[in-house]
């Protein structure tokens, strides 16, 4: 069996590992006695065929930036997105991100190969494929020092570090292993379908498109490059047939405008689907195993349907980089350890907002019920009232602005703002606002909505809290 050693080892290669080696590995060179020896293993260097994580949001193309990253978006070319154009039935809201703000869209694959090849050029970075099959610790502490791979061939190889990274994804191996008895465990909340779609026409150029639908979806569609579309379905449960629910539910709602690409695409290209993951963070660094942490999806996933989840990721990866960037010797745990809990401490603004944003918007949308009807409709009118009234929200959702705090008071605002309107607008089917003697019943449904966002942000507040 072959071993070999190095300061840090970052177990996969999607996105938080790439970004987090060529980080480390920059941001230390200059600083450091001796430059940190980094090794970065991955199951599979081949370009990843995924259908998700191809939107990032105004506020990861920021971090980027900051990680000296930006050019990764221009290697391999990818399409500018100046905000959200949501439909539902007749109505519609184009909502702009702030000023100066654009998000990125762009083929999963080709953005990952990007980061890697950009962490393979960094100093004292090693890439290797292999698979790491357990963890190695220390007969005596029960620290972590190293993991058990296997190659291709079957040949086994160890690695050891003093610091080993765990970024393995939603499904990782090693998440009980780090945490231990943890707070709360991956719960599947549904699924998504998703398409290729050429030659379509979007109702708003430049704007990624979510269409709100009756019993089905919601749908998103954004622009790729190469003249691709994305296009994803929200599901709640697996359909025994996909291709006959999106035929049968989904494309007779949307706009007759795409319907016929759709359909072209249904026939000539690959519908996949996909589960998504709830998980609420845990805390690192106290009770966690010493040696390890959990980075990425491992840590912490969120709903797919708002695209937050690489803005989160390579947020974590800025601060943690610059915290881990005075660190001399990666060896000692309490040092490793403080730096894990002040992590803990600033990403939670950032992570929690897009978390509960995205968890509590994407229950708002494709719910049911009469209460998460009313809610639908003050949304769409509060937005629609103009620029003001949207900036706050796409700031929010666009990991511009991190505030749980904003994200409660904007969603009560919509939340006060759609029991106005249900006093004061006439209800669809009526010509006319309600009379005084129909507000008893009004009241009763007004409470109804108030609890029904309560119950749908509160326990995402208090777990992300």
């Amino acid at each position: 069996m072959l071993s070999s050693s190095y300061d840090v080892l970052i177990v996969g290669a999607g996105v938080a590992g790439p970004a987090l080696a060529y980080a480390l590995a920059t941001k230390t060179y200059a600083k450091r006695n001796a430059p940190l020896r980094i090794a970065l293993l991955e199951r599979s260097l081949s370009k990843p065929d995924r259908m998700v994580a191809e939107l990032l949001q105004p506020g990861g193309v920021t971090s980027l930036k900051k990680l000296g990253l930006e050019s990764c978006l221009g290697d391999f070319g990818s399409t500018p997105l100046a905000g959200f154009y949501v439909m539902r039935g007749e109505r519609v809201i184009r909502s702009a991100f702030p000023e100066g703000y654009e998000g990125r869209a762009f083929e999963h694959g080709e953005f990952i190969m990007a980061l890697r090849n950009r962490a393979r050029r960094a100093p004292n970075v090693d890439m290797i494929e292999t698979t790491v099959t357990g963890l190695i610790e220390n007969d005596d502490t029960h620290r972590v020092i190293g993991v058990r791979t296997s190659k291709a061939d079957g040949q086994s190889e160890s690695y050891f570090a003093d610091l080993v990274v765990l970024a393995d994804g939603s499904l990782s191996k090693f998440r009980t292993a780090v945490l231990g008895n943890m707070p709360y465990e991956p719960s599947q909340k549904g699924y998504l379908a998703g398409l290729i779609v050429k030659d379509l026409k979007l109702p708003a150029p430049k704007y990624a498109t979510m269409i709100v639908l009756k019993g089905a979806g919601p749908v998103v569609l954004y622009e790729l490059p190469n003249n691709e579309y994305r296009m994803l379905v929200e599901l709640k449960a697996a359909p025994l047939d996909l291709k006959d629910h999106i035929l049968r539910d989904v494309v007779p709602q949307l706009p007759l405008s795409v319907r016929a690409p759709i359909l072209n695409a249904l026939e000539t290209s690959r519908l996949r689907r996909v589960p998504h993951y709830y998980l609420p963070p845990t805390k690192q660094g106290e009770s966690s195993k010493a040696g390890a942490f959990l980075l990425g999806d491992s840590l912490n996933m969120r709903h797919p349907l708002t695209a937050g989840g690489m803005t989160v990721a390579l947020n974590d990866v800025v601060i943690l980089s610059d915290l881990l960037a005075h660190i001399e010797n990666f060896g000692n745990w309490d040092e490793i350890s403080a730096v894990l809990r002040k992590w803990t401490h600033m990403r939670k603004p950032l992570a929690s907002t897009i978390n509960t944003m995205s968890m509590s918007w994407a229950g708002l949308f494709s719910a049911e019920g009469e209460a998460f009807e009313i809610l639908q409709d003050g949304a769409f009118q509060f937005i629609g009232q103009g620029p003001e009234y949207s900036e706050g929200p796409m700031a929010l959702a666009a990991g511009i602005t991190a505030s749980p705090l904003l994200l409660a008071y904007n969603s009560l605002a919509i939340a006060f703002y759609s029991i106005w309107v249900l006093f004061t607008h006439p209800r669809p089917g009526n010509k006319f606002a309600p009379q005084i003697y129909e507000y008893p019943l009004l009241l009763v449904k007004a409470l109804t909505v108030l609890w029904t966002i309560g119950n749908v942000m509160g326990p995402v507040l208090w777990a992300e809290m």
